[in-house]
């Protein structure tokens, strides 16, 4: 039996040469959607199209076999059905193909799983990474490879490492709202071999990623210990979002139906995780708003937060967020609201700092630029929910010059709500120094694993 590196993925993520294996000219199918994507993508690699009916793809002769490729091949896409799928590693691997990713469903998420083993002891016997089975593929756009049937993947600089394919076409829709993208996506499904810690460990250090996003189902045995371990590593250089599925009895058994993988005891990862820094949600929207918090804002300089706002419902909102969340949102001290003196007298001055509906954008500028400038805040939130006589987007730019025209590294997170918040949070997307929060959980969640992890990152290093 050859033997593995565990972190040599070179030929997955880098591939200089790619079979499509089940291609088809079929749209609609996951064949055809494969070789449409990597063309589209603009991989700039050797593609090879592999149907036993031949002919021709978008301009690419198919071949009816792998044995008939006259080049060497990095990396083999499998779309075929399960016993196919296993069947074709033979010849996959006598052709020395170094690594394939397995779409075919049909393995240990229906109970076969003796299927799904002849499968793993087959490329363990050739030396083949695998991504699998019962996956929606891989994209990296840092060597413009759209391997997957996932529509619509944007170029950022986010990574989505996920169980679920649904799942991730359900985050790049969210993340396509925000108009946030990604530089890498990973759908892995039954993760046979190649697993979120492989992959992690692989891009820890490429600076096109600030942020991992990861939908866990849960670990086989004995993988637990080693991904808590693995962690502490990877928080040194990135920061973790992750959501747990399988946490009661019909999500464990959900779970297992899924991927056949097994849930565990979510309190426990939750415990170890929390405590190393690594940011659990609870809902999708939350994992794409945590990371994106967390891969722009900046370390918080104190544990001291202000709320700026022009409504008192939104704000208490939030303030009780923050409150469950067991972060502080203590009274101004009375330098800071001093200096807040040329604030209106109907306009609050105590935490939250209540600007009310006549907060236009000269007020919402100066205040921020105050708040900014004193050492007391550690992290500022600022919430608009526009009047019919106020365009959002100048709040937004004025929160966005308050922030640049300060020069002063601190987080701030606005939250918009109402009519034309999109439009306001593209403004301030632009500047790439801001998060777009969803609602005020993810807003207070944002503040909640800002600090556990910068205190988690200070210890570790």
């Amino acid at each position: 039996m050859k033997t593995i590196n565990n972190y040599n993925l070179d030929c997955t993520f880098k591939p200089k040469s790619i079979a499509v294996i089940g291609a088809s000219t079929k749209p609609g199918r996951v064949g055809y959607e494969i070789v449409k994507n990597l063309i589209n993508g603009g991989f700039h690699g050797r593609l090879y199209p592999v149907n036993p009916k031949g002919g021709e793809i978008s301009g690419y002769k198919v071949y009816k076999d792998i044995s008939e490729v006259d080049d060497e091949v990095d990396l083999a896409l499998i779309a075929l059905p399960a016993e196919k799928a296993v069947n074709i590693i033979d010849k996959v691997g006598t052709k020395g193909v170094k690594s394939v990713v397995v779409f075919s469903s049909g393995f240990s998420e229906i109970g076969n799983l003796e299927l799904e083993k002849q499968l793993y002891r087959k490329c363990r016997e050739y030396g083949i990474r695998v991504i699998g089975p019962n996956c929606a593929g891989i994209i990296y756009w840092g060597s413009n490879l759209y391997a997957s049937f996932v529509p619509g993947v944007k170029k950022g600089d986010l990574a989505l490492i996920s169980q679920s394919g649904a799942l991730t076409a359900v985050l790049v829709d969210y993340l396509n709202w925000k108009d946030i993208g990604l530089s890498l996506l990973v759908s892995y499904g039954n993760r046979i071999d190649v697993n979120e810690i492989d992959i992690m460990t692989y891009f820890r250090d490429d600076e096109s990623i600030k942020a991992f996003m990861i939908y866990l189902e849960g670990f086989r045995k004995g993988e637990g210990r080693i991904f808590t371990e693995a962690v502490k590593d990877i928080l040194r250089f990135k920061p973790i979002v992750v959501l747990k599925a399988g946490r009661g009895t019909a999500g464990e058994r959900a779970v297992k139906s899924h991927t056949g993988a097994l849930a565990g005891d979510y309190k426990l990862y939750s415990d170890i995780l929390s405590s190393m820094g690594v940011a659990l949600v609870d809902e999708y929207y939350e994992l794409v708003d945590v990371a994106e918090a967390l891969s722009v804002l900046p370390q918080p300089k104190s544990d001291n937060i202000v709320i700026i706002t022009n409504s008192g419902g939104p704000a208490a909102i939030l303030a009780d967020f923050i409150s469950y969340f067991g972060l502080k949102l203590p009274e101004l001290p009375s330098a800071l609201k001093e200096k807040l003196s040329f604030l209106p007298s109907y306009m609050g001055r105590t935490n939250p700092i209540d600007l009310t509906a006549s907060g236009l954008s000269d007020i919402y500028y100066e205040t921020l630029r105050v708040v900014l400038k004193d050492e007391w805040p550690g992290c500022i939130l600022t919430i608009h929910v526009p009047p019919s006589f106020v365009n959002p987007v100048e709040i937004a730019s004025a929160v966005r010059d308050a922030y640049l025209d300060s020069k002063v590294e601190k987080p701030l997170i606005p939250l918009f709500l109402g009519l034309r918040r999109e439009q306001a949070y593209k403004v301030l997307r632009l500047s790439g120094v801001f998060p777009t929060p969803f609602n005020h959980r993810s807003a207070a969640l944002s503040v909640k694993w800002l600090y556990r992890y910068w205190r988690a990152r200070l210890r570790l290093s």
